[in-house]
């Protein structure tokens, strides 16, 4: 590790996130941020309009496909900015936490990422690391960092992949709640107290979610593409998603559960031949409604068992199992700072991998989601499941069908320009919440490599949906 990603990465950082949230819940802006937002919503609904408006005078059906991304974007915007409230509004309390910190390879970073945990305000904690067979030395500063806290396990493995390092941590941990921390993922201090917080406020939340920031944000520019895109994945759709109690992905570098919302999911992970794991698995066991759970039996024994095969979603598939009768909720006050892929190849291959996860858990939790909100469920997660597919084809309608085959110059025209001017009021509005930020008005050209990059990953996706493959290190 360079000294600047020390400094980066310390806790003790002269520039950190500055969001903030106020006792009502709501995340604090300024005003000129709820003129932006106000004018951010206000284009994206006259972007519909216009596309309406071409579609009735050129009497082509293919331009209406060009509605549906902008208010799917609408639904986002309006529900996230203007209804979401935070969910950590009970007290800490002091009940035990399993804090699991699945390692491979992180002799330069672990010691960091141990004693931030330790510094944290929630000090009720036991601290289970795993070494997942790394070959760098790892295991010599775990072990010395085992005598330097009392409170925290090693525990020392083959290596057969974060899936079996997590499950041989639960197996060994004791408290009701448990929080999982990626092993290049650094805590602030109060992070793990607002996320038992949530727990407290309310017993049916089952999954929590903090805030991620990248930390090497300043890297390159598709390091600062990623920080501006963290920023609206958290900040926007997680606190729409949050508003139903359905986070749909609570991510691996920070995310914390009730015992019992997981505890029929983990044996799975144990028995299943695994190499490699992210984590988007856990959050797919967390929020179907208890109605739907005789629809699920046998098959959802059989998809988990499925599920627990493959290593590249392990957050989203543990969210998802949690969904079944849970909620999963935001709580944007509990910040992580975590690092994103630095070139090109290997953020393809993060990509690609989470396409393929993002797939399995939906297949899974499209069977049961609309009985918990029927129009959420319909704007949030069956139309951006449609898209996932249905993208590309509606990018070759615009740029291709309609310029080149139908001389129609305006429709590609509407799509850019509604595009760049809405992300940069996303942009805009991460300004105003961090002042902090450098990097908000890299948002369109993010929107554009999301568009013409990301969304074709879905085709290399399903023909590899079959393969077991972790894919990024």
């Amino acid at each position: 590790m360079t000294e600047q990603q020390e400094q980066q990465l310390s806790p003790s950082l002269a520039v950190r996130c500055q969001q903030t949230v106020a006792p009502s819940g709501r995340i604090r802006v300024s005003k000129k941020a709820w003129a932006v937002r106000v004018m951010t919503v206000v284009l994206t609904a006259v972007l519909i309009a216009v596309t309406v408006s071409v579609t009735l005078e050129t009497g082509d059906p293919f331009v209406m496909a060009g509605v549906i991304i902008p208010t799917h974007s609408l639904a986002y915007l309006i529900i996230g900015w203007f209804f979401f409230r935070s969910p950590a509004t009970g007290k800490p309390g002091n009940e035990l936490v399993s804090v699991i910190v699945p390692i491979y390879n992180q002799k330069g970073l672990i010691e960091m990422v141990i004693d931030a945990i330790f510094r944290s305000t929630y000090q009720n904690i036991e601290v289970i690391a795993v070494n997942d067979g790394s070959t760098d030395g790892t295991k010599e500063v775990l072990d010395r960092l085992a005598g330097k806290y009392p409170k925290l396990k090693v525990i020392h493995k083959k290596n057969e992949g974060k899936r079996k390092a997590v499950a041989s941590a639960f197996v060994n941990s004791h408290a009701r709640y448990v929080v999982l921390i990626d092993s290049d993922s650094i805590v602030e201090e109060n992070a793990i107290s607002e996320m038992m917080k949530a727990f407290s406020a309310d017993p049916k939340i089952g999954g929590v979610v903090g805030y991620a920031k990248v930390w090497n944000a300043k890297k390159n520019v598709l390091t600062k593409c990623q920080d501006v895109w963290y920023d609206y994945s958290f900040n926007i759709r997680k606190c729409a998603e949050s508003r139903f109690g359905a986070v749909m992905c609570l991510s691996g570098c920070l995310a914390g559960y009730r015992r019992e919302a997981i505890a029929d999911y983990i044996p799975f992970w144990i028995k299943a031949r695994l190499k490699e794991s992210e984590d988007r698995e856990l959050t797919t066991y967390v929020i179907a409604p208890p109605k739907a759970r005789h629809l699920l039996t046998p098959g959802t024994k059989k998809m988990m068992r499925w599920m627990s095969q493959y290593d590249d979603a392990e957050d989203r598939g543990l969210t998802g199992q949690a969904l079944i009768d849970w909620k999963s909720v935001y709580v944007p006050s509990a910040v992580v700072y975590t690092d994103v892929p630095e070139n090109v190849k290997v953020f393809l291959k993060q990509q690609k991998r989470w396409k393929k996860g993002t797939l399995r858990v939906n297949f899974f939790v499209s069977g049961f989601f609309w009985r918990r909100n029927p129009i959420m469920s319909l704007l949030l997660f069956y139309v951006e499941f449609m898209l996932m597919f249905t993208n590309p084809l509606i990018l070759l309608i615009a740029f291709v069908y309609e310029p080149v085959l139908l001389n129609n110059y305006l429709v590609p025209a509407i799509f850019l320009t509604g595009s760049v001017l809405t992300s940069f009021g996303h942009g805009l509005d991460y300004k105003f919440r961090d002042r902090t930020s450098t990097t908000w008005y890299y948002k369109p050209l993010m929107n554009l490599i999301t568009a013409f990059v990301i969304s074709w990953i879905i085709f290399p996706a399903i023909w590899s949906l079959r393969r077991n493959e972790w894919g990024t290190r």
